[in-house]
């Protein structure tokens, strides 16, 4: 009976990196497409964060087989109930890529996304849900708590591309009256990050089912 709950909860750990990495996709596309003239990918945003849906429903499914039916406890019990909330990070960060894509169109060719640092908001956001993924299917709690700190640096670019694109309208430059959309690109990518710091959320709730990481993350390092 374990060795067959071993494998289907192997099976859930691969089947999250495989979410982790469409998601993963979806930013590696924006990123070209704000960075060059080429918007040829944006098409497969989309398509991408339609699998990413397919895969939430598959790996609740899984979840559910495996409380129902094997009637996991403690550790076991605290990782499945966390991928179940993970993936609904994961398919919002989809959602997020998305939207973004849509918008991209409407900018004009330039390289304004990078002069107001959205290429390192992709970057950054890229890293964390990379990292929260790993540190899931590891049970890295130090990765975990690594990836909750990484939202600083996406928070914090989000205030400086802010303030560069209020500069934009407050100038009157040439390119102002794409503020709006640069702002809303910007804003998508911080809920991103807060998307991906909650994947590590969960992460350490799997592995202390007190809680008191939230005010000890020494604690389960």
């Amino acid at each position: 009976m374990r060795t067959r709950f071993d494998a289907e909860l192997e099976s859930l750990y691969v089947n999250m990196i495989k979410m982790g990495a469409l998601s993963e996709d979806a930013l590696s596309k924006l990123a070209s497409a704000l960075g060059s003239d080429d918007r040829s990918m944006l098409g497969a945003v989309a398509d991408v964060s339609r699998q990413i849906d397919e895969k939430e429903r598959e790996i609740e499914a899984l979840c559910l087989r495996l409380l129902l039916r094997r009637q996991p406890v403690a550790k076991d019990l605290r990782t499945i109930s966390s991928a179940m909330k993970m993936v609904g990070d994961i398919e919002r960060i989809g959602d997020n890529a998305a939207d973004i894509a849509e918008i991209i169109p409407f900018l004009s060719v330039s390289d304004r996304p990078k002069a107001i640092g959205l290429d390192t908001m992709i970057v950054s956001v890229t890293g964390m849900v990379t990292d929260a993924i790993d540190a899931f299917v590891h049970y890295d709690a130090q990765k975990a708590n690594a990836v909750v700190g990484s939202d600083d640096i996406v928070d914090d670019a989000f205030v400086k591309a802010k303030s560069a694109i209020t500069d934009m309208i407050r100038n009157g430059d040439k390119d102002a009256a794409e503020a709006p959309d640069l702002l809303m690109i910007a804003k998508y990518l911080e809920r991103m990050g807060d998307h991906a710091a909650s994947l590590a959320r969960w992460v350490l709730t799997a592995l202390d089912a007190t809680g008191d990481w939230i005010n000890n993350p020494a604690k389960v390092e």
